[in-house]
Protein backbone atom coordinates (compact mmCIF):
# COMPACT_ATOMS: atom_id res chain seq x y z
CA UNK A 1 0.00 0.00 0.00
CA UNK A 2 1.45 3.35 -0.78
CA UNK A 3 0.06 6.81 0.35
CA UNK A 4 0.45 10.25 -0.81
CA UNK A 5 4.07 10.92 -0.47
CA UNK A 6 5.09 14.53 1.18
CA UNK A 7 8.24 15.90 -0.50
CA UNK A 8 9.98 17.13 3.15
CA UNK A 9 10.48 21.34 3.06
CA UNK A 10 13.62 23.04 3.89
CA UNK A 11 13.77 23.06 7.36
CA UNK A 12 15.40 26.63 9.13
CA UNK A 13 18.53 26.39 10.71
CA UNK A 14 17.28 26.16 14.67
CA UNK A 15 14.21 24.00 13.64
CA UNK A 16 15.60 20.61 15.06
CA UNK A 17 17.03 22.08 18.77
CA UNK A 18 13.68 23.82 18.63
CA UNK A 19 11.77 20.62 17.90
CA UNK A 20 13.73 18.82 20.66
CA UNK A 21 13.29 21.41 23.56
CA UNK A 22 9.54 20.99 23.03
CA UNK A 23 9.55 17.48 22.64
CA UNK A 24 11.39 16.90 26.07
CA UNK A 25 12.06 13.65 27.25
CA UNK A 26 9.31 11.50 26.87
CA UNK A 27 8.09 10.02 29.90
CA UNK A 28 8.67 5.82 29.11
CA UNK A 29 10.65 6.11 25.95
CA UNK A 30 14.49 5.98 25.42
CA UNK A 31 16.35 9.12 25.18
CA UNK A 32 17.16 10.41 21.75
CA UNK A 33 20.12 12.02 20.13
CA UNK A 34 19.76 15.37 18.40
CA UNK A 35 22.83 15.65 17.06
CA UNK A 36 22.85 11.66 15.97
CA UNK A 37 19.54 12.35 13.93
CA UNK A 38 21.11 15.57 12.38
CA UNK A 39 24.03 13.82 11.52
CA UNK A 40 22.19 10.86 10.20
CA UNK A 41 19.88 13.15 8.46
CA UNK A 42 22.37 14.95 6.32
CA UNK A 43 24.17 11.57 5.80
CA UNK A 44 20.85 9.67 4.42
CA UNK A 45 19.43 12.25 2.88
CA UNK A 46 15.74 11.50 2.44
CA UNK A 47 13.58 13.60 0.37
CA UNK A 48 10.61 12.70 1.10
CA UNK A 49 8.54 11.83 4.76
CA UNK A 50 7.85 8.30 3.89
CA UNK A 51 11.54 7.92 2.63
CA UNK A 52 12.55 9.57 5.92
CA UNK A 53 10.83 7.21 7.96
CA UNK A 54 12.16 4.52 5.80
CA UNK A 55 15.87 5.29 6.72
CA UNK A 56 15.33 5.49 10.24
CA UNK A 57 12.71 2.65 10.33
CA UNK A 58 15.11 1.05 12.71
CA UNK A 59 15.78 3.38 15.39
CA UNK A 60 13.70 3.95 18.70
CA UNK A 61 10.36 5.45 19.03
CA UNK A 62 11.39 8.06 20.55
CA UNK A 63 13.86 9.44 17.80
CA UNK A 64 10.86 8.57 15.24
CA UNK A 65 8.75 10.86 17.33
CA UNK A 66 11.42 13.50 17.04
CA UNK A 67 11.40 13.60 13.29
CA UNK A 68 7.22 13.53 13.31
CA UNK A 69 7.42 16.77 15.23
CA UNK A 70 10.09 17.99 13.41
CA UNK A 71 7.70 18.44 10.38
CA UNK A 72 4.58 19.08 12.37
CA UNK A 73 3.90 22.14 10.32
CA UNK A 74 4.83 21.25 6.80
CA UNK A 75 1.77 20.72 4.37
CA UNK A 76 -0.10 17.65 5.16
CA UNK A 77 -2.00 15.09 3.14
CA UNK A 78 -4.76 12.56 3.75
CA UNK A 79 -5.29 9.09 2.83
CA UNK A 80 -8.31 6.79 3.52
CA UNK A 81 -8.42 2.88 2.87
CA UNK A 82 -11.55 1.31 2.55
CA UNK A 83 -10.60 -1.82 3.93
CA UNK A 84 -8.29 -3.65 6.08
CA UNK A 85 -4.49 -2.58 5.82
CA UNK A 86 -1.70 -4.97 6.47
CA UNK A 87 1.80 -2.66 6.53
CA UNK A 88 5.41 -4.86 5.58
CA UNK A 89 7.70 -2.55 5.69
CA UNK A 90 8.47 1.24 7.46
CA UNK A 91 5.82 3.62 6.64
CA UNK A 92 5.35 7.78 7.44
CA UNK A 93 2.20 9.45 6.07
CA UNK A 94 2.56 13.45 6.69
CA UNK A 95 -1.02 13.68 7.35
CA UNK A 96 -3.81 11.84 8.72
CA UNK A 97 -4.40 7.82 8.16
CA UNK A 98 -8.46 6.29 8.11
CA UNK A 99 -8.23 3.20 7.58
CA UNK A 100 -12.00 1.45 7.26
CA UNK A 101 -11.54 -1.95 8.94
CA UNK A 102 -8.23 -2.94 10.76
CA UNK A 103 -4.89 -2.20 10.80
CA UNK A 104 -1.75 -4.67 11.04
CA UNK A 105 1.64 -3.54 11.55
CA UNK A 106 4.52 -5.89 10.88
CA UNK A 107 6.92 -2.74 10.63
CA UNK A 108 7.13 0.48 11.63
CA UNK A 109 4.58 3.63 10.79
CA UNK A 110 4.40 7.19 11.79
CA UNK A 111 1.60 9.35 11.03
CA UNK A 112 2.59 13.31 11.36
CA UNK A 113 -2.12 13.70 12.03
CA UNK A 114 -4.14 11.49 13.69
CA UNK A 115 -4.50 7.94 13.02
CA UNK A 116 -8.46 6.24 12.83
CA UNK A 117 -8.84 3.00 12.94
CA UNK A 118 -12.90 1.53 12.41
CA UNK A 119 -11.29 -1.86 13.83
CA UNK A 120 -8.70 -3.74 15.71
CA UNK A 121 -5.42 -1.75 15.54
CA UNK A 122 -2.80 -4.96 16.26
CA UNK A 123 1.27 -4.80 15.91
CA UNK A 124 4.01 -6.54 16.66
CA UNK A 125 6.94 -7.34 18.80
CA UNK A 126 9.54 -4.77 17.48
CA UNK A 127 7.56 -2.37 15.35
CA UNK A 128 7.05 0.96 16.52
CA UNK A 129 3.72 3.31 15.93
CA UNK A 130 4.14 7.02 16.60
CA UNK A 131 1.10 9.34 16.35
CA UNK A 132 1.54 13.27 16.11
CA UNK A 133 -2.14 13.19 16.70
CA UNK A 134 -5.62 11.59 18.04
CA UNK A 135 -5.53 7.58 17.44
CA UNK A 136 -9.09 6.53 17.77
CA UNK A 137 -9.84 2.76 17.01
CA UNK A 138 -12.43 -0.07 17.97
CA UNK A 139 -9.95 -2.18 19.96
CA UNK A 140 -5.91 -2.16 20.50
CA UNK A 141 -3.63 -5.42 20.42
CA UNK A 142 -0.12 -4.28 21.15
CA UNK A 143 3.03 -6.34 21.73
CA UNK A 144 5.31 -3.27 20.14
CA UNK A 145 6.18 -0.15 20.88
CA UNK A 146 3.41 2.93 20.84
CA UNK A 147 4.42 6.28 21.20
CA UNK A 148 1.24 7.96 20.52
CA UNK A 149 1.60 11.92 21.46
CA UNK A 150 -1.82 13.15 20.56
CA UNK A 151 -4.18 10.66 23.02
CA UNK A 152 -5.77 7.51 22.31
CA UNK A 153 -9.30 6.33 22.68
CA UNK A 154 -10.13 3.13 22.20
CA UNK A 155 -13.84 2.07 22.33
CA UNK A 156 -13.61 -1.84 23.79
CA UNK A 157 -10.86 -3.44 24.58
CA UNK A 158 -7.15 -2.63 25.12
CA UNK A 159 -4.49 -5.54 25.28
CA UNK A 160 -0.87 -5.16 25.93
CA UNK A 161 1.31 -8.33 26.06
CA UNK A 162 5.52 -8.35 26.31
CA UNK A 163 7.62 -6.38 28.43
CA UNK A 164 10.15 -5.91 26.20
CA UNK A 165 8.08 -2.46 24.85
CA UNK A 166 5.60 0.08 26.20
CA UNK A 167 2.34 1.93 25.41
CA UNK A 168 3.43 5.17 26.08
CA UNK A 169 0.39 8.12 25.70
CA UNK A 170 1.82 11.49 27.31
CA UNK A 171 -1.49 12.98 26.83
CA UNK A 172 -5.07 11.42 27.82
CA UNK A 173 -5.80 7.26 26.89
CA UNK A 174 -9.58 6.45 27.55
CA UNK A 175 -10.32 2.68 26.64
CA UNK A 176 -13.66 0.53 27.33
CA UNK A 177 -11.30 -2.15 29.54
CA UNK A 178 -7.31 -2.20 29.54
CA UNK A 179 -5.93 -5.58 29.82
CA UNK A 180 -1.72 -6.09 31.03
CA UNK A 181 0.24 -9.12 30.33
CA UNK A 182 3.04 -7.91 31.77
CA UNK A 183 3.09 -5.15 29.30
CA UNK A 184 3.71 -0.90 30.84
CA UNK A 185 0.52 0.89 29.50
CA UNK A 186 1.28 4.34 30.10
CA UNK A 187 -1.49 7.45 29.60
CA UNK A 188 -1.83 10.90 31.73
CA UNK A 189 -4.27 10.34 32.47
CA UNK A 190 -5.48 6.76 31.83
CA UNK A 191 -9.32 5.75 32.02
CA UNK A 192 -11.44 2.37 31.62
CA UNK A 193 -14.63 2.54 31.76
CA UNK A 194 -14.35 -1.28 33.47
CA UNK A 195 -11.66 -1.18 35.70
CA UNK A 196 -10.53 -4.28 38.44
CA UNK A 197 -12.54 -3.94 42.17
CA UNK A 198 -8.80 -3.97 43.61
CA UNK A 199 -5.88 -2.30 42.24
CA UNK A 200 -3.38 -4.42 40.84
CA UNK A 201 0.80 -4.16 39.87
CA UNK A 202 -0.38 -1.71 37.44
CA UNK A 203 -2.57 0.61 38.95
CA UNK A 204 -6.15 0.85 39.41
CA UNK A 205 -7.02 1.05 35.68
CA UNK A 206 -6.06 -1.93 34.35
CA UNK A 207 -6.61 -5.68 34.65
CA UNK A 208 -3.48 -7.67 35.17
CA UNK A 209 -3.75 -10.84 33.48
CA UNK A 210 -0.85 -12.52 35.31
CA UNK A 211 -2.23 -11.67 38.94
CA UNK A 212 -4.29 -14.36 40.42
CA UNK A 213 -6.87 -12.18 42.11
CA UNK A 214 -7.35 -9.67 38.17
CA UNK A 215 -7.77 -13.37 37.06
CA UNK A 216 -10.46 -14.58 38.66
CA UNK A 217 -12.30 -11.06 38.59
CA UNK A 218 -11.91 -11.02 34.70
CA UNK A 219 -13.64 -14.42 34.35
CA UNK A 220 -16.79 -12.85 35.89
CA UNK A 221 -16.55 -9.24 33.77
CA UNK A 222 -15.45 -10.50 30.51
CA UNK A 223 -18.29 -12.01 28.45
CA UNK A 224 -19.05 -15.87 27.84
CA UNK A 225 -16.26 -17.58 25.66
CA UNK A 226 -13.52 -14.96 26.12
CA UNK A 227 -12.09 -16.51 29.50
CA UNK A 228 -11.35 -20.16 29.46
CA UNK A 229 -9.55 -22.42 32.16
CA UNK A 230 -6.56 -24.22 31.52
CA UNK A 231 -5.56 -26.39 34.11
CA UNK A 232 -7.90 -24.47 36.33
CA UNK A 233 -6.26 -21.31 35.97
CA UNK A 234 -8.54 -18.19 33.95
CA UNK A 235 -7.07 -17.53 30.23
CA UNK A 236 -7.55 -14.72 28.35
CA UNK A 237 -8.59 -15.67 24.17
CA UNK A 238 -7.27 -12.56 23.19
CA UNK A 239 -8.67 -12.95 19.48
CA UNK A 240 -11.79 -13.34 20.93
CA UNK A 241 -11.38 -10.19 23.47
CA UNK A 242 -10.37 -8.09 20.05
CA UNK A 243 -13.76 -9.58 18.16
CA UNK A 244 -16.44 -8.99 20.90
CA UNK A 245 -18.40 -5.71 20.54
CA UNK A 246 -18.20 -5.05 23.65
CA UNK A 247 -16.35 -8.05 25.35
CA UNK A 248 -18.09 -7.65 29.10
CA UNK A 249 -21.12 -8.47 30.29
Amino acid sequence: MSFPDSVLPPLAPDALSLTATALGELPVGPSYSPAWFQSALDERKPTTFDGLVKAFGGSSSSTLALAASLYKDAPRTAATVEGTLTLTEPTGLLGDLHVKGDLNLQASLVVVGTLTVDGVLTDGPETKLVVLGQVRCRALNTSGWMTLLGGLAVEHALYGRFNDDSLEVPGTLTAGIILSNDHLIYGKPKTAAHKPSESGPWGPEVFDVRWAAHKAELSKVLADGIVSIVDEDPVVDVAKLMAARPPWK
